[in-house]
């Protein structure tokens, strides 16, 4: 049963809920959560205001997040997002930061309007859900799907305390997304030619091939290693026991660590090998990708990269999702580049792992705090004059994953990437290269993004 969110408390006057919006807004928790902050700030102001009702999902993305007066809330879940984010960012600053602050500031889950509390009614809603173990997009009403045409992608799962336990679970991951979702953007048909003229040139220029009309796509998930854990006795009969041969009984030193963070796990439980599941973040970078290019009237194909071969990626335009340390066509890609990326070594150098150039940072408590995305662009293999391109989109976590595919899709980061290109003598898009996209998280959860540097990658004579 879910707790009920407590009633605004009426009685904080106008100044009381400006310094509890300000004690916020400069807080440690909050310190490098800029676009939680202007979240906040708007929905607060707009509440002060007494315009709480007119608050949309619309008006927060132009106003608050920036997007374009074009922004389509259905196609682009930012403000989902961040408001989930927001939730947690909240929960964490009462709790540790603030915890007997006179004025507390909730967001209660299927609203934007934020309400005031005030002395019992704030350690009160301390116990009240926050709904933190709530999926980041909210549900779409999903229709029957087929297993063809279904991927499974499943959220990423923090490593575990021990080292060699941290290297065993890794790739764990329980599902986030619903076949339904990702049918319902697979099914998407090319859209009409107005639509198409919407998407800003410069996408058109930095995608290349891949945009031109009615050109093949295949975007390609990665697929990790991922452990799926089950109870020995199902189906609520004693006589029902766990009997799949490929499973493993669970050790007990990891049954200890699971049951911490889902305490309703109880007896003996079996592991099974997930070879089909995706990270949340790899799976939110392809959907991005997806919209783009079926709105500039592309045919895109998404497939799991466990059933592609490498010889069905030469002479194709492709775009591939995930990181060297799963992805094996990643892998193969970025070790002819200058740079690459995993979750131990970070942003490295191709070759010299032991001398990273961009690593995670973590606060206090060890949540991460800061990751990094990369992105690379190349001619596709055996591909003539540059006839097709290969994109990768990859990072220490899939955070930079997501990022990375937000940042190529967004017309704003892409001026600032030709900026930086035009200062160093580039009319154009290289043929090329590789892009650093520094990425604010809350944990695995992405905050924020922003254009860290760029390298070119050396073509052989021909190209």
């Amino acid at each position: 049963m879910h707790a009920t969110a407590l009633e605004p408390d009426h009685s904080i006057s106008a100044e009381q809920k400006q310094a509890a919006l300000e004690a916020v807004l400069h807080s440690q928790t909050f310190a490098r959560a800029d676009q939680l902050k202007s979240f906040l700030k708007y929905i607060c102001e707009m509440e002060l205001a007494g315009r709480g009702h007119e608050l949309t999902e619309y008006s927060i993305g132009v106003e608050a997040l920036g997007r374009p007066v074009n922004y389509s809330p259905g196609d682009d879940s930012a403000v989902r997002n961040r408001a989930f984010a927001l939730r947690k960012k909240l929960q964490e600053y009462y709790e540790l930061e603030q915890p007997v602050a006179p004025v507390r500031i909730e967001l209660n889950k299927g609203s934007y309007c934020p309400h005031f509390l005030s002395g019992p009614l704030a350690a009160q809603s301390k116990g009240l859900a926050l709904a933190a173990s709530s999926p980041v997009v909210e549900p779409l009403v999903p229709r029957p799907v087929s297993q063809e045409e279904a991927l499974a992608v499943a959220p990423q799962t923090p490593p575990a305390k021990r080292n060699w336990l941290r290297g065993f679970v890794a790739g764990a991951a329980l599902m986030a997304l619903t076949a339904g979702a990702l049918y319902w953007f697979t099914s998407l048909r090319p859209n009409t030619a107005a639509q198409t003229a919407a998407l800003a040139p410069i996408i058109a220029e930095a995608w290349g091939p891949l945009l031109t009309p009615n050109a093949e796509v295949l975007v390609c998930v990665a697929n990790p290693p991922s452990l799926s854990v089950h109870p020995d006795v199902i189906s609520g009969s004693p006589f029902a026991t766990f009997n799949d041969p490929n499973a493993r009984p669970l050790p007990l030193e990891l049954l200890d660590w699971i049951k911490e963070r889902y305490p309703t796990t109880s007896g003996q439980q079996h592991l099974t090998l997930t070879t089909n599941s995706t990270y949340w973040g790899d799976a939110l970078g392809a959907l991005t990708a997806y919209k783009t290019l079926a709105a500039a009237g592309t045919a895109p194909r998404l497939f799991p990269e466990m059933v592609l071969s490498m010889p069905a990626l030469r002479q194709r335009n492709v775009v591939l999702l995930g990181a060297a340390e799963y992805s094996p066509a990643i892998a193969h890609f970025l070790a002819k580049c200058p740079l690459t990326a995993n979750f131990l070594n970070g942003i490295a150098a191709t070759g010299q792992p032991q001398q990273p150039l961009y690593q995670i940072k973590r606060d206090q408590s060890k949540r991460m705090t800061q990751v990094f995305g990369l992105i690379t662009v190349l001619p596709s293999d055996s591909s003539v004059n540059q006839q097709h391109r290969t994109v990768i989109f990859s990072g220490i976590n899939s955070a930079g994953t997501q990022a990375a595919a937000e940042f190529f899709t967004s017309p704003e980061n892409l001026q600032v990437l030709k900026q930086q290109l035009a200062k160093d003598g580039h009319t154009t898009f290289p043929p090329a290269y590789q892009v650093v996209v520094r990425v604010e998280t809350d944990d695995n959860i992405l905050l924020n993004y922003h254009y860290e540097t760029y390298r070119l990658i050396p073509l052989p004579a021909g190209h």
